[in-house]
Parts: C-alpha cells; sequence; structure tokens
C-alpha cells in the first residue's frame, strides 16, 4: 500500500457539510458562552448587592420580612432565569450540530481510546481511525500515514481528574475521559488537523 500522506481533500462533500457544521457549531456555542457571561455578570452583581444589604439590615435589627421587601430580589431572579432559560434553548441546536458528527465515529472507537490509554494497545485504535477516515470516504490508506494519523490524534487526547467516587472507590487519581467527553475532543482534534491541512476554513 502507497507510503503516501492522507489526502483529506477526498472527504466526501456530505461528510465535509457535517465538519464544517461542527467548527460552526463549537464556535458559535463558544459565542454564546461568551454572550451569556457578560449578560450574568451584572446581574449576579445586582443579587449579590441584594443579599449584602440584606445582611446590613439584618444585624441592624430589623424584622427579616420587611427587610425581604425592602430588598427585594423578584426581579434580579426572574432577570437570571430568563437568561439562563435563553442560553439553554440557544445551545440546544449548537449541540444537536455537534453531536451529529459523532455518527462517523465507528463502533468501539471509545473503548479502543479506554484500552490505548489503560492498557497500553494501540492496534484497536488504529484500525478505529481507518473505520473513521472510510466513514467520511478516504480510503486506501497506507500504514504509515495512518499510523502517523493515529500518533498525532493520540498525542492529544489524555486523561482526565477522576471523579471522587473513582478516587475513593478503584483509589485513581486520574481517568480516562466518558465518552461524550472523548467523542466531543476526538472531533475537535480532527477538524484542527483538518485547518491545518487547509481542508476547512475558521471565520470567527
Amino acid at each position: 500500500m502507497s507510503k503516501a500522506p492522507i489526502n483529506f481533500e477526498l472527504i466526501d462533500s456530505k461528510s465535509l457539510a457535517y465538519l464544517n457544521a461542527f467548527v460552526d457549531a463549537r464556535i458559535a456555542i463558544a459565542k454564546e458562552d461568551m454572550r451569556h457571561m457578560a449578560e450574568m455578570k451584572p446581574l449576579k452583581a445586582k443579587l449579590e448587592a441584594i443579599h449584602e444589604n440584606r445582611e446590613i439590615d439584618l444585624k441592624n435589627g430589623m424584622n427579616l420580612d420587611d427587610v425581604i421587601r425592602k430588598h427585594s430580589s423578584v426581579e434580579v431572579d426572574k432577570a437570571i432565569r430568563a437568561e439562563n432559560n435563553l442560553h439553554k434553548e440557544t445551545l440546544k441546536p449548537l449541540n444537536e450540530d455537534l453531536k451529529s458528527t459523532y455518527a462517523f465515529m465507528p463502533d468501539g472507537m471509545y473503548d479502543s481510546y479506554v484500552r490505548k490509554i489503560e492498557l497500553g494497545k494501540r492496534g484497536d485504535f488504529i484500525e478505529c481511525i481507518r473505520g473513521f477516515l472510510e466513514n467520511i470516504g478516504i480510503e486506501e490508506v497506507g500504514q504509515s500515514a495512518l499510523c502517523k494519523l493515529s500518533e498525532q490524534i493520540a498525542d492529544r487526547l489524555g486523561v482526565s481528574v477522576s471523579n471522587s467516587k473513582q478516587l475513593l472507590e478503584e483509589g485513581v487519581f486520574s481517568s480516562t475521559m466518558r465518552d461524550r467527553q472523548f467523542s466531543k475532543l476526538f472531533m475537535s482534534i480532527f477538524c484542527d488537523i483538518l485547518v491545518l491541512n487547509r481542508v476547512i476554513v475558521v471565520n470567527m
């Protein structure tokens, strides 16, 4: 089989459209997160000021009911709920765009990642990368190029900090990512590779 590098321009048009949708969704989510934080900052400051003023009046002996009436948080609470709901609804279709690209990942890819991390076995992971490439239209990839891409991706994949349950029950301070975290990171890494190869152009 050829030792030529992988030609990412062979990605079929349907798959490329999904990958571009993933990139666009990641950017849109980042922008929405920034907008949401900017909106929430003054609202949280107002709520904090209300609570501080309540504490002052309570310490000065004012009745609790009078304090709550004097320093009502109803409007701020309402604004915070509305903003949180808007943020949640805005993210919903964008997250669906992300998930739609996970269908290109072959069955067993997450398990092959876990085996690579926990057992040092790379063979299954490499074959899953081959399956992924075939799913997006890139076939007949040379073993050398396949291994190079697999290592390039593997170098950017890793582990996360273990949660409290894993630490106490399994005695481990780090663990493999959850499958959804893995899928999102894998697709993000692959899109970075496509950007470097000028197959995808990012417009902020």
